[in-house]
């Protein structure tokens, strides 16, 4: 009785084994899915400074304001997300007394910029950088790619009479100035 058992219960365990061993498993997709990456709209918080310097025995001081725009159009970077431009607007006293107040886009300097790198970049920042006697104050510009040090900077001279010139910027080494150039935490 036991052989008769072992003979019928070992293959009879057998068969069963095998049957669940090869039953209804499922299919691993062995294929790797890159994560989904939700399209956001970013933009530069805004800025306002305002800081004086003295020339010639005058007080001149400057006010900015960055400020990102909902009508100008937004540009893409290669993850498409959105970013906002800014417009940014400098305002000049001299002796308590206004003498230039004008808001900049990334246009002003289109004309200076590679078309390309136009249509991706964004009106970035402004620093004051020194006054230059006899021609009166400069600043730096920057037209940037978001959220990259890739940038073309500009320098910008305003004389006392409101008029404006501006140059590219090929000394990148200005150490002095107040940097109104934010990283996202506005320091």
């Amino acid at each position: 009785m036991r052989k008769t058992f072992f003979r019928f219960a070992a293959p009879s365990l057998l068969v069963i084994l095998l049957l669940s061993a090869c039953g209804n498993k499922e299919q691993k997709n062995d294929a790797w899915e890159a994560p989904k990456h939700e399209v956001v709209t970013r933009q530069l918080p805004d800025l306002e400074l305002t800081d004086s310097v003295k020339n010639a025995g005058r007080t001149y001081v400057y006010s900015i304001l960055r400020t990102p725009s909902d009508s100008l159009p937004q540009v893409k970077d290669d993850m498409d997300d959105k970013y906002k431009d800014n417009t940014i607007r400098l305002t000049l006293r001299r002796d308590g007394n206004e003498y230039f107040n004008k808001t900049f886009t990334k246009a002003t300097f289109a004309q200076s910029i590679d078309k390309e790198f136009y249509n991706n970049a964004i009106l970035d920042g402004i620093r004051f950088i020194r006054v230059e006697p006899g021609q009166g104050l400069v600043f730096s510009f920057a037209v940037s790619y978001p959220d990259s040090d890739m940038s073309v900077p500009f320098l910008m001279t305003i004389a006392d009479n409101g008029s404006f010139t501006f140059v590219k910027d090929e000394n990148l080494d200005h150490e002095e100035g107040d940097s109104v150039f934010y990283d996202e935490d506005g320091v």
